[in-house]
């Protein structure tokens, strides 16, 4: 009987938690992408002249299309605050003093945080990410009026495992423009204006071939088993305007081309390292409210998730630059930070509990 009451207690704490959680951060998003909106909309009408009815119908309608992409892009950091806020609510109000006299440790408590972590994680990573890029391409095509800017441009692709080294210089469409061959064996290296690919063959226009010093031009020249149309076809959008079901096809078509793109990954890693904060958050808000028998103010709070945000955010950008410098791989750019805040916040729970 006992068992049953102590079962019923936690699906009641889980469930309140829960609720808690889920109105402070739709409250919160709410604010913030009402914030995101009204800034753009300033930007917005800052760039484009708005003398009449039509033409503010149409600013508003270029802000709500770019805010979403903007939103998802601090949506981490708000759940961050919105867990601080439900965690010292609930230590302000004696309720964790109350859950830890029945018999409950912040472990258990953490649970139902960890729980819409998860949630929220997954629905960003799997729907909200992808809705923002394809509503900012909306907002792209109407700011140029209709035309095309889906292009992509400066990518280099290691196939050091056959001896080539690729860089493009633009990839519009289907048109390659700017292509050289860089050939580490002998050192000779290949530039066409302009390229095609049928059947991993490339079909290059206008060529020159430099080796030892020495220019041979060429009408057409074609290069066999150098990387799949696929993947020229994949990499056509840049790497920030890739969702994570692009990337990781990219990923697996890299893989059996035998080739590398380093921008590419360094993206996948870091959207699935911004999945991961969601989880890291919770950790470190708990760090941040806890213990339980001390009051904390709002100020204190605040201050310490400002500092950790700021930290991580900098960190990150640190490794990420000297990932695309080739200085770090791009798992180490990605990781390390979050791995250190979340070895460090399981250490301070553990510590606390104890």
């Amino acid at each position: 009987m006992q068992e049953i009451e102590n079962r019923k207690m936690k699906k009641t704490i889980f469930k309140y938690i829960f609720k808690m959680q889920f109105r402070t951060t739709i409250f919160a998003s709410l604010f913030v992408f009402a914030l995101i909106l009204l800034f753009d909309f300033a930007e917005v009408m800052r760039k484009y002249p708005i003398s009449n009815a039509q033409e503010t119908f149409f600013a508003i309608k270029l802000s709500l299309l770019r805010t979403p992409s903007t939103f998802c892009e601090v949506l981490r950091y708000v759940y961050f605050v919105a867990a601080a806020l439900c965690l010292w609510n609930l230590c302000r109000s004696h309720q964790m003093t109350i859950l830890k006299a029945i018999g409950r440790s912040p472990k258990q408590i953490l649970y139902p945080f960890l729980s819409f972590a998860t949630i929220i994680a997954a629905t960003w990573l799997l729907a909200l990410h992808p809705a923002g890029l394809w509503m900012e391409k909306l907002y792209e095509q109407n700011a140029s009026r209709g035309a095309s800017v889906e292009n992509n441009r400066d990518i280099w692709i290691d196939c050091s495992q056959s001896g080539r080294v690729i860089f493009i210089k633009n990839i519009c469409g289907d048109e390659i423009e700017g292509l050289n061959v860089f050939n580490l064996k002998d050192g000779s290296r290949i530039f066409a204006r302009q390229a095609s690919i049928e059947k991993n063959v490339w079909n290059l226009k206008n060529v020159a071939v430099i080796n030892d010093d020495k220019i041979k031009s060429a009408d057409t020249m074609q290069i066999p088993n150098a990387i799949s149309s696929n993947l020229i076809e994949l990499i056509a959008k840049a790497p920030k305007k890739q969702d994570v079901y692009g990337l990781y096809k990219i990923y697996k078509v890299q893989k059996k081309d035998r080739a590398a793109l380093k921008t590419y990954e360094l993206e996948l890693h870091k959207l699935l390292s911004y999945c991961f904060h969601f989880l890291l958050f919770a950790l470190v808000a708990a760090v941040v409210c806890f213990p339980i028998n001390r009051y904390k103010t709002r100020t204190i709070v605040a201050i310490k998730v400002i500092a950790t945000a700021t930290f991580l955010k900098f960190a990150n950008s640190a490794l990420e630059s000297l990932a695309h410098c080739g200085a770090i791989p791009p798992e180490l750019a990605c990781w390390a930070a979050p791995a250190v805040l979340t070895c460090f916040s399981i250490a301070a729970l553990v510590w606390r509990e104890a």
